[in-house]
Formats: C-alpha cells, sequence, structure tokens
C-alpha cells in the first residue's frame, strides 16, 4: 500500500503543470462545505440539493460582484495600458529632475529614456509573437476557469467521500493516526483560507476608499484589488501592493505623495496584524516568520506565484504532521518538600519533589 500511495504522489508531481485549477477548486470547496454542511443540516435536504444551491448562490455573488466593479475595473485597465509608460517617464524626470543622464555610455535626456522605454514596450506588445501568445494564455485561461468550475460542482456534491476514497490507500496501522492528523489539517486550513478571504475584501475594501477619496489616485479601484489579491502571498504581496501605488503616487504628486502612500500602507499592515487576523484568523496557524520566509522562497522555485500562496497553509499542515509525530513534552516542575500544588494548576505536568536545604 506504501508502494499505491507513494505512486500516486509521484503521478502527482509528474502532473503538477494541470494542477492549478484543481487546487483553486479545492480552495473553493474548502471555503464554500462548511456553508453546504449548514444548510442541509438547517434546510432537512439532500447534500447535493445544498451543494447546488450554495455553488449557484456563488456564482451569483461573483456575477454580482463583476457587474458593479467590472466596467470600472476594464476602463482602469485600458487606462494604465495606455498611460503606464508615461508613468515610468513621469518617475524616471522626477528621480533625475530633468537632467541629462548616462545610459550604456550614451547621454540621454530623462525625458528620452523614458521615451524610448514606452517605445520599447509598445513595440514588444505589438509583436505577431506576443500576439499569438495572448491568445494562447486567454484559450488557457478559458479552459482553466472551466476546470475550476467542473471540479468545484463535483467537491462540494461528492467532497466529503474523496478523503475517505484516498484513505483506503493507507495501512491498515496507520489508517486512525492519519485520519486524525488529517481532521486537524482540516480544521487549520479551513480556518486559515476563510479568514483570508475575508482579509482580501477587508483590504481591498479600505484601500480603495483611502486611495479614492484621501488621495485621489487614479486607478484607485484597480490597486485595491490588486492590494487585496496580493495579501495571501506572504511577506512579498505586501511589499509589492505599496510599491505599485506609491509609484503611481510619485509619478502624480511627487515624493510627498509617495511617502504619504508608504505610511498609509505601513498603517494598514499595522491594522491587519494587530486587528483583524487575530480576529479573522486568530491562532489557527502558528508558522515561524523564518519557516514562512523558507517556506515562500520554495514555494516559488517550485510552482511559481500559485506556489507563494500556497506556501503558509502547506507549512502549517507539515507542523500539524510534526506536532503529532514530535509532541511536546511539559517542563518538569520541581516543588520543595510540604509545597501543595493546585489540582487544577499545571496538572498535565510531571512534577519532581525536592529536598529543602536546611537554615544554615
Amino acid at each position: 500500500k506504501w508502494l499505491a500511495l507513494a505512486a500516486v504522489v509521484a503521478l502527482l508531481w509528474i502532473a503538477r503543470g494541470v494542477l492549478p485549477p484543481f487546487i483553486i477548486a479545492g480552495i473553493l470547496a474548502y471555503l464554500l462545505l462548511p456553508l453546504v454542511d449548514e444548510i442541509e443540516e438547517r434546510l432537512h435536504i439532500r447534500h447535493a440539493f445544498a451543494a447546488l444551491f450554495v455553488f449557484a448562490a456563488f456564482l451569483a455573488i461573483i456575477g454580482t460582484i463583476g457587474w458593479l466593479a467590472g466596467a470600472r475595473l476594464g476602463d482602469e485597465l485600458r487606462a494604465l495600458s495606455r498611460e503606464g509608460p508615461s508613468i515610468i517617464e513621469n518617475v524616471i524626470v522626477r528621480l533625475t529632475g530633468g537632467q541629462e543622464i548616462d545610459v550604456l555610455g550614451q547621454t540621454v535626456t530623462s525625458r528620452e529614456l523614458g521615451r524610448r522605454i514606452e517605445a520599447q514596450i509598445q513595440g514588444e506588445l505589438g509583436t505577431p509573437s506576443q500576439a499569438i501568445q495572448a491568445i494562447r494564455t486567454g484559450v488557457d485561461i478559458t479552459f482553466g476557469l472551466i476546470l475550476v468550475v467542473l471540479a468545484l460542482v463535483y467537491m462540494l456534491i461528492d467532497g466529503h467521500t474523496f478523503w475517505r476514497y484516498w484513505l483506503r490507500f493507507v495501512p491498515d496501522e496507520h489508517r486512525a493516526h492519519v485520519d486524525t492528523v488529517s481532521a486537524e489539517i482540516h480544521r487549520v486550513l479551513g480556518r486559515y483560507l476563510r479568514g483570508q478571504l475575508v482579509l482580501i475584501f477587508l483590504m481591498s475594501m479600505l484601500t480603495f476608499v483611502v486611495l479614492e477619496w484621501g488621495f485621489r489616485l487614479p486607478y484607485a479601484l484597480w490597486i485595491g484589488f490588486v492590494t487585496g489579491v496580493l495579501e495571501v502571498i506572504p511577506l512579498i504581496g505586501p511589499f509589492t501592493a505599496a510599491a505599485i501605488a506609491s509609484t503611481v503616487g510619485f509619478a502624480q504628486g511627487g515624493p510627498t505623495e509617495a511617502a504619504g502612500l508608504i505610511i498609509v500602507y505601513a498603517v494598514l499592515r499595522q491594522v491587519e496584524d494587530q486587528l483583524v487576523m487575530p480576529i479573522v484568523v486568530g491562532r489557527a496557524v502558528h508558522v515561524h516568520p523564518l519557516a514562512t520566509i523558507f517556506a515562500v522562497v520554495v514555494g516559488e522555485r517550485m510552482a511559481g506565484v500559485l506556489g507563494m500562496v500556497l506556501a503558509v497553509p502547506v507549512a502549517a499542515a507539515i507542523k500539524v504532521v510534526l506536532d503529532y509525530a514530535y509532541p511536546r513534552t511539559a517542563p518538569r516542575i520541581q516543588l520543595p518538600e510540604g509545597v501543595a500544588l493546585r489540582e487544577d494548576a499545571l496538572a498535565s505536568r510531571p512534577i519532581v519533589r525536592a529536598p529543602v536545604n536546611p537554615p544554615s
């Protein structure tokens, strides 16, 4: 059976290139299955009907959000694609003060350098190979979305039976242990993923409100959306979002506006760490910061952006396994002779009676 399990793992590794749609569907199923169970229990309907109801409601919510924000997001993206090179030019001009600079032995003005960068970008995007690549990317995204939808439907309907199917490949003597560990992993990952969803929504809305009405920053909705999505990438995501916003602010209003945006992002980060995360995610995930950095780097090397997103939950799952396999031992407490210990205090820790040295 161990050979069969190893063969399954090897097959998944070989087919890792087609796994992202199924991973995304699995994440969505993690978020929606508790709601399916709740509706099934409260309304006393079949699990399949509850799953289809939740799936339809999920599509309706996504469609409503797309209808409300999609038009503006599309307009901002088109404007950014047109004005992106000019933003780069404005940044270069502000950084150099409009003075001539030396580039590869050639003296050019900052505006000329900006125009060269703009021409290079537009030239690259306008080549036939780029157009073909864009078509391929569009087809891949469409096919991936179809896979996500189909996989999500089956996971919502039969999600509870999937694990029982895979559990039969585990040897009998280890099955109870694996089932116990998997239940704890399921609890940790479920709470973490639901917390991340709430975090994406809150950070997107807060960032949009501040950028739209506080700074009158162009592309505020797009930057707010990107800020929320980048929150799922530990460490690197928040810095990237702050860099995007401060760059646009620097091109528009100079160093003062860029500094103000950096301060705003720092404050939002503190609000997230000190208020939002403890309430939404709680203490579900205990991963050391150094382990988080290592996991993010390894995830990026193995699976790119998706690997960075999955780094923390995978590290948390590994930690659950290690904590189960190697439980922490409670420290031994030495008490002098004659000193009593309350029954409800540290009752689980071993106690060693130590003799009291007589006074000299």
